[in-house]
């Protein structure tokens, strides 16, 4: 391979080749774990890294002094600048620090000196500084990338979908789980009578645990699996554990549209897994009728029959109805509840392929891209 096209290479792949990354942990103290699945297990890896970000001045950094570093002379500073040949005024300096929270706690002392006012975060001193998360920090950072020398049938993944007695965990319950992963498994976990149901959530992070899948998927899966399964968990007091270790074990929120009203943050709330990547096949339906406008609804039954998905003996049930449904004719419901995941499996494979494709060359988790509105309007933001 020619000089060219090695660097081509690594601006499209990143620099470092190391293979099978499937998931990637950080935080804003410069802490990384990363999974890799080699040779069909899984391997992870504790490592550091330096946190940064990108700013248009040095100012509120003055108050440090001689304490505040030039990184092209002192690269192990514990908080250092290196300077761009950029104009004034563009993001010309890389701010680095051993801690990240060290270095929000500075800039945010400098900028209390220099208006007099204590900003709340560094989100109200934009656009004077530009950052990503703690992911994409390391990934940039270190040139990895998710997925090298991976095929997508390499990946585990596991679908689940809950059946519940309401909409609201406030008012209804879980009685049924339905379990199936690409390995074989196909599972139904149930709670026939309310006092069950903290065994059946006990239960499915178990298997989660003991099968250890790489993604977690479903179909509407952040707008209502996770909501509720984490408002019954909580109600209950049930530790809902189904992170990988040594990942932390918790179901992290965050909010693609910080800047929204209420009623788009609330529709954009994500959840984040250590360990595991989470997959909601709606955002993927949503970006293809998007482009395509070709679906009679977002719905899974519909777009599995749009996409020739659905089985000739699929189970049919009206939502309003399952429940009732069970009641009365419980095998009629494990059908209907394995169909569910299976039709989720088999609609991520028919669309997720590109997100999969950008992940093995973009610096960011395979579940953010995959959720992003349009899959390369983060490029931008990169």
């Amino acid at each position: 391979m020619s000089k060219a096209a090695r660097e081509e290479d690594e601006w499209l792949f990143g620099w470092d080749a190391t293979p099978g990354i499937v998931s990637v942990w950080a935080d804003r103290d410069g802490r990384a774990l990363v999974w890799r699945r080699v040779d069909g297990t899984i391997r992870h890896e504790q490592l550091r890294f330096r946190p940064w970000l990108y700013a248009r001045h040095l100012a509120d950094l003055a108050h440090l002094g001689p304490q505040l570093r030039d990184l092209a002379v002192y690269p192990a500073a514990p908080i250092g600048y290196r300077e761009f040949d950029a104009a004034p005024g563009t993001y010309r300096f890389l701010l680095s620090a051993r801690s990240g929270r060290t270095l929000e706690r500075a800039l945010l002392d400098g900028a209390t000196r220099r208006n007099g006012t204590r900003p709340a975060s560094l989100y109200d001193l934009e656009p004077d500084y530009y950052r990503v998360g703690p992911v994409e920090q390391y990934l940039m950072a270190s040139g990895r990338v998710y997925y090298r020398g991976l095929a997508y049938s390499d990946l585990h993944r596991l679908q689940f979908d809950l059946e519940t007695t309401a909409l609201d965990p406030q008012q209804g319950r879980i009685f049924m789980v339905a379990v199936r992963d690409n390995r074989g498994l196909a599972q139904l976990l149930e709670a026939a009578h309310p006092e069950d149901e903290p065994q059946l959530i006990a239960d499915l992070c178990a298997l989660v645990r003991a099968r250890d899948p790489d993604i977690i998927e479903n179909h509407n899966l952040f707008g209502f699996d996770l909501p509720f399964l984490m408002g019954r968990a909580e109600i209950l007091g049930v530790q809902l554990n189904l992170a990988r270790l040594p990942g932390p074990p918790r179901i992290e929120r965050y909010n693609d549209v910080p800047y929204a009203e209420p009623t788009e943050r609330r529709r954009r709330l994500r959840f984040s897994l250590p360990g595991r990547e989470l997959i909601d096949t709606l955002d993927a339906v949503r970006r293809h009728d998007f482009v395509v406008r070709d679906l009679p609804s977002h719905g899974l039954k519909d777009v599995a029959r749009a996409f020739g998905i659905a089985a000739t003996d699929r189970t049919y049930l009206a939502g309003a109805q399952v429940y009732s449904t069970y009641c009365e004719q419980p095998e009629l419901v494990r059908r209907y509840a394995l169909d569910d995941v299976t039709e989720v499996a088999a609609l991520s494979e028919r669309l997720m392929s590109a997100a999969f494709a950008l992940a093995g060359m973009a610096p960011r988790r395979y579940e953010r891209i995959a959720s992003a509105g349009r899959p390369w309007a983060f490029l931008s933001r990169c």
